[in-house]
């Protein structure tokens, strides 16, 4: 059998060519060099009972409760009071935050791709934040420890509130915003992904997790690309609010409450509340250190070399990455091919391209649309008999299988591109492709 291969500097010149396209990079945030400095609020309002922890049983001297301000208490009675309950949280934040992302970029366009968006605000650590609730009731009364809590509202310290998560999401679409030259390698970026805030905390052993509505997150900040890597520092000032209407139930939980009248004293309570709406809003400074490096997919599949009986494992077929409909390659990958024809190869280019292979005796073949966001299969089935390399099938190819003819390696008018079949002979079984594919032409 023989190869036929492509000199090495032409192949180093089609693999090392750079075409201005978009490409994906995919960022790790550097924690020592974020920051998170914010004010954080969070409002929760419920709306459920309470009850003592008096139990016959397990608990005979816990605290018992009923509704109204008068009238007779039972020594075992213990009845749930209605009682809204509205908690707040509202302290600084600051943190070293961790994060993943990935970025597109399109310089040529203008246009800068954000997705994949996560960050752990809290990845230094948690935090403890104060806490109050207001209560609102319409008058109750508690024995062990005995007291009265008038009608109205009333609001409580309640110790402090752990702050064990707080983490932004991206979620929908990647989000397209804009990139600006400022000189060399060097890009102003801006862009707003759509992201969920998530808050869980922890009160006295209970923990309230809470997701938000989606919102944009305006990120702007600029970006150094040099080769494979990429710099990115983003300072940003967020001022960030949203209001959930979960309508969820709560877990029981119990609640130590100061006594009113008389204080002094603690009352010991259970709670079943539903969560009917959290307001957060989050103010401050959000500022995004982080290293990107390319992100590479893989490109494989078949080539099938047709009417070719020889085996192909050391044959070389350019396979050419082309933006949709134009027929100028943005990457060409000479692609050592298999025994059973598999190729492969990787690319740093994102988005959608057509892809086209063309064998040194055969016609090309373009594959459209296909998108590269993600590793791909492509397959090329590719038609014999184009001995000149003019992507056609003519008296031209005719003319130059005839003056081969007969020929075999060493030969004076050997031609390695007129043994079709890759016998190292050129017979009439090479005539015989020719005419089987006669007239055919190859894809722009």
């Amino acid at each position: 059998m023989h190869c036929r291969m492509l000199p090495v500097a032409l192949l180093l010149v089609l693999l090392c060519a750079v075409v201005s396209a978009q490409r994906k990079y995919d960022f790790v945030m550097s924690p020592s060099d974020s920051d998170l400095n914010v004010n954080v609020s969070l409002q929760a309002f419920t709306s459920g009972t309470l009850i003592g922890n008096y139990d016959p049983n397990t608990n005979p001297t816990g605290t018992r409760t009923k509704p109204g301000l008068f009238g007779s208490f039972g020594s075992t009675e213990n009845v749930p009071v209605p009682v809204e309950v509205n908690p707040s949280v509202e302290g600084n934040v600051a943190s070293k935050p961790a994060g993943t992302f990935s970025m597109v970029f399109h310089p040529d366009a203008g246009r800068v791709i954000l997705l994949d968006l996560f960050s752990d605000l809290l990845h230094s650590g948690a935090v403890s934040l104060p806490a109050s609730a207001e209560f609102a009731t319409d008058g109750f009364r508690t024995r062990n420890p005995t007291s009265t809590y008038p009608a109205g509202r009333f609001t409580v310290p309640v110790g402090e509130v752990l702050v064990t998560m707080l983490t932004l999401a991206q979620v929908g679409d990647p989000a397209v915003g804009t990139l600006t030259p400022l000189g060399g390698n060097r890009y102003a970026f801006a862009v707003a992904p759509t992201v969920v805030l998530t808050v869980r905390a922890e009160l006295q052993g209970s923990v309230l997790e809470s997701t938000s509505n989606p919102n944009p997150l305006a990120l702007v900040g600029e970006v150094e690309i040099q080769g494979d890597t990429a710099t990115i520092l983003s300072v940003n000032t967020i001022d960030w609010s949203d209001v959930d209407t979960p309508n969820q139930p709560i877990p029981q939980f119990a609640m130590d409450l100061p006594t009113v009248l008389p204080p002094g004293d603690v009352a010991h309570l259970l709670f079943n509340l539903t969560l009917n709406e959290v307001r957060t809003r989050v103010n401050g400074t959000y500022t995004i250190s982080a290293l990107g490096n390319i992100s590479l997919r893989m490109v494989s599949g078949t080539i099938t070399l047709g009417d070719y009986t020889a085996p192909t494992g050391g044959l070389n077929v350019p396979v050419e990455v082309r933006s949709p409909g134009e027929t100028a390659p943005l990457e060409t990958h000479i692609v050592a091919l298999s025994d059973t024809g598999e190729y492969q190869f990787q690319t740093s280019l994102w988005g959608t391209f057509d892809l086209s292979a063309k064998g040194s005796h055969w016609l090309r073949q373009t594959v459209a649309g296909v998108s590269l966001e993600k590793n791909a299969q492509v397959d090329f089935t590719l038609t014999n008999g184009d001995i000149d390399g003019d992507n056609e099938v003519t008296l031209f190819d005719f003319g130059a299988l005839v003056a081969a003819f007969g020929g075999v390696p060493g030969d004076p008018n050997w031609n390695a591109n007129a043994d079709l079949d890759g016998d190292e002979e050129v017979t009439l079984f090479d005539f015989g492709v020719l005419v089987r594919n006669f007239g055919a032409i190859g894809d722009e």
